[in-house]
């Protein structure tokens, strides 16, 4: 009778000794508040655009793994915000046109 009981709980997704209620407040807050970081915040390097060599092929656009390169009239630039910093958009761009410089605080 008492294994059935304790399947029913597992199967609703229940499971008492995670009772919310039951934790006590003199716990150590080890991951209990989300702290948002952005992936800009720790790149060592980061993307300058050379917007005479920028023809907007777009290739720095499509490799970026995290979308951060954003289009602008002329050319295309990143996010510093979202950028962390990998040097694939350097590394793809066809006609050289963005260079990698190391991050200063």
């Amino acid at each position: 009778m008492e294994k059935h009981k304790e399947t029913k709980l597992k199967r609703k997704g229940h499971y008492p000794m995670f009772d919310i209620s039951k934790v006590p407040d003199d716990l150590c807050p080890i991951a209990t508040e989300l702290i948002v970081m952005r992936t800009g915040e720790w790149r060592a390097e980061r993307p300058i655009v050379l917007r005479s060599k920028c023809v907007k092929c777009a290739t720095c656009w499509a490799f970026c793994p995290v979308q951060c390169i954003h289009e602008k009239p002329s050319w295309f630039e990143a996010d510093l915000a979202r950028c962390k910093g990998c040097g694939i958009c350097a590394t793809e761009c066809p006609h050289h046109a963005i260079i990698m410089v190391e991050e200063k605080e």
